[in-house]
């Protein structure tokens, strides 16, 4: 039983295992990005997109080729959604590379990388065939994507209104075995999480390092924690309606199963919010 909805212990309690968000560098996303952040109740001003009864599943658009490995990786991702974010995760269609129109692809005019155009994507692909029940409806690919005049690439992009999102797993390097594998499993669960957040209509974070933090570059994409921070974890917990605690120990056992880092923080957060509860 929910006592209070909007969880006031998950930034009372979890506040001493927040880690500070560094000063910017030169190239890091907030020097290039000005962001002041999303407070817990700014995000319920905001009229969130929230999971319900309404808004019930996320689906999964493919587009073009996955190897064995690649879909390895998407297998794990889809299921790591499903417990992110508290729902079902169905794989909706696939999509041909050969489908999407020249205008939509290109080569990248220095580096040579064939790229995918991240608003037809979202604007011309997904939006159209959306499902009404559709918490998010996400795009994966292993090509590069770019959103448009100006820039090189981006890791993905997402729509915090229109429920849509599309990411790739082209620059996490490719998922052969052992380390390698783990890299890439690491970084696209860390984007997919990121950017179906944002179409729950959570922003960047400011207030510490965080899931939710901005990226510019591999670097920064690679301190990228792979848990949200007391604020966010709020917001997330009240839009999803979970119990935090059990929450955070169903994570856990997934971050421990797949040898990925955070376990050892949800579990202990997990316990601070049970004696938390035992003393109000």
């Amino acid at each position: 039983m929910i006592a209070d909805d909007t969880f006031p212990e998950i930034e009372e309690w979890l506040r001493p295992l927040a880690d500070p968000l560094p000063a910017p560098r030169p190239g890091d996303w907030l020097a290039e990005h000005r962001e002041t952040g999303q407070t817990f109740r700014q995000y319920l001003a905001a009229n969130p997109v929230r999971r319900g009864a309404e808004l019930s599943t996320i689906y999964l658009c493919l587009v073009g080729e996955f190897d064995a490995a690649q879909q390895s990786v998407v297998d794990r991702t889809a299921e790591y959604l499903g417990l992110f974010f508290d729902a079902p995760v169905v794989a909706r269609r696939r999509v041909p590379v050969a489908e999407i129109p020249p205008r939509a692809k290109r080569k990248h005019p220095l580096w040579g990388d064939r790229q995918l155009l991240t608003t037809y994507l979202l604007h011309e692909v997904l939006e159209p065939d959306r499902p009404d029940d559709a918490l998010a409806y996400l795009a994966l690919t292993a090509r590069d994507l770019w959103p448009g005049a100006g820039w090189n690439f981006v890791y993905g992009e997402a729509n915090l209104r229109r429920r849509v999102g599309v990411w790739s797993i082209y620059r996490n390097g490719y998922p052969g075995r052992g380390s390698a594998y783990q890299l890439c499993l690491r970084r696209t669960l860390a984007i997919a999480a990121h950017e179906t957040g944002h179409v729950l209509t959570l922003e960047h974070c400011t207030a510490h390092a965080c899931l939710m933090n901005g990226v510019n570059h591999s670097e920064e994409r690679d301190a990228l924690p792979l848990t949200l921070c007391p604020v966010c974890l709020r917001k997330l917990c009240w839009n999803l309606r979970v119990e935090p605690a059990p929450y955070l120990r169903r994570l856990a056992a997934f971050h421990r199963g797949h040898g990925l880092d955070g376990a050892d923080r949800l579990a202990v957060a997990a316990d601070m919010l049970d004696r938390a509860t035992e003393k109000t």
